[in-house]
């Protein structure tokens, strides 16, 4: 495959095959829930106007779990993905799975499967009977960044062309609604193809770290639901977020004008304006759907891309950087092109 669409001179700086991110797709499932539904709730301590202006949350969804869980929202992204990308499953070698939300029994990953695993299953889901899989957690929001790089390390040290990276979230079996940070939460799904290429690399850069010293920051109590600490949260999330994007931007000898998309982690308004602001980013060049969607954790970047390529307003070749924050703490940027299939008109 040759990507001539992807536009120089930026050499990538990463080592390994010239890979392309040449189909994305998302899945949300049912109706949009309102904030409506925590207004109802019994002892509720929050309103509309609180959620929106402390969260920038106004919809979120949640799937029905009688009817899909991670891997069947997964599998909806992925078609979608590999649709764009001009691929039937057959093309598929690699899938790597990443998620925070599911656990063993409590909230597993599909309807068949009582583990908390997404890879295998999704390989029978989508009946890509050619892919070797797996997963990739305990990274959470971050995961489609590390999940991408792995991709493209592991497309070149095996000598493979076609990659697909897979993010799905159901957080609401997990959620204790006594707290308040319940309201942020949402699910869905979605999906990322990478391919090696044989001209300009797509994935310009990547800059990824970590402080375990913060590792409790997100966790589970004893009744398997999740526990956040939004102060500590709100502290250092930012002030990483914007560390690594002044890297990326440096290191490549850009400004952020330069940038034709900024999709910051889809985590809470208050924390995107302080990143966007600090970096000095064009506020039109920023992309959302944090106020629909909710966080949805690691599907949060990849969905907001996604969303926005079907809109027509992300076209080929435009230079894009996202970053993330998750469990660890492990955060990262990435800096990359997206490239598009057939159905972008390449």
């Amino acid at each position: 495959m040759n990507v001539d669409r992807l536009r120089g001179p930026l050499p990538t700086r990463l080592k390994g095959p010239a890979v392309a991110l040449t189909g994305i797709g998302h899945y949300f499932p049912g109706e949009p829930v309102s904030n409506e539904f925590f207004e109802r709730l019994e002892g509720s301590q929050v309103t509309d106007a609180w959620i929106r202006k402390n969260t920038g949350v106004e919809t979120r969804h949640w799937p029905d779990p009688t009817r899909e869980r991670h891997v069947e929202m997964g599998a909806k992204a992925a078609r979608l993905a590999l649709e764009d990308a001009g691929l039937g499953v057959d093309d598929v070698e690699l899938i790597i799975g990443t998620t925070s939300t599911s656990r063993p029994r409590s909230n597993p990953s599909s309807l068949k499967n009582g583990y908390m695993d997404i890879a295998p299953p999704l390989q029978r889901e989508l009946g890509a009977h050619r892919a070797f899989v797996f997963d990739c957690q305990g990274i959470a929001c971050a995961g489609f960044l590390y999940a991408s790089m792995l991709a493209q390390a592991v497309l070149g040290s095996m000598n493979l062309r076609t990659a697909l990276v897979v993010c799905a979230e159901n957080p609401k079996p997990i959620l204790n609604f006594d707290y308040k940070y319940s309201v942020l939460f949402g699910g869905g799904a979605a999906a990322g193809v990478w391919q090696t290429t044989e001209g300009t690399s797509g994935l310009l850069d990547v800059h990824l770290n970590s402080d375990g010293r913060y590792f409790d920051a997100f966790d589970i109590d004893e009744n398997d639901k999740m526990i956040m600490h939004g102060k500590q949260i709100g502290q250092i999330g930012p002030r990483k977020l914007i560390e690594a994007s002044r890297t990326l931007l440096a290191r490549n000898d850009l400004v952020p004008t330069d940038i034709d998309w900024f999709i910051p982690h889809q985590a809470n308004i208050n924390l995107i304006r302080e990143v966007v602001d600090a970096i000095e980013l064009p506020w039109d060049r920023v992309l959302l759907n944090l106020h629909k969607r909710g966080n949805t954790s690691s599907v949060g970047a990849p969905s907001c891309l996604s969303e926005h390529v079907r809109e027509g307003i992300v076209k080929p070749g435009d230079r894009i950087l996202t970053v993330s924050i998750g469990r660890g703490f492990s955060w990262g940027a990435m800096l990359f092109q997206y490239a598009g299939g057939p159905s972008n008109g390449r």
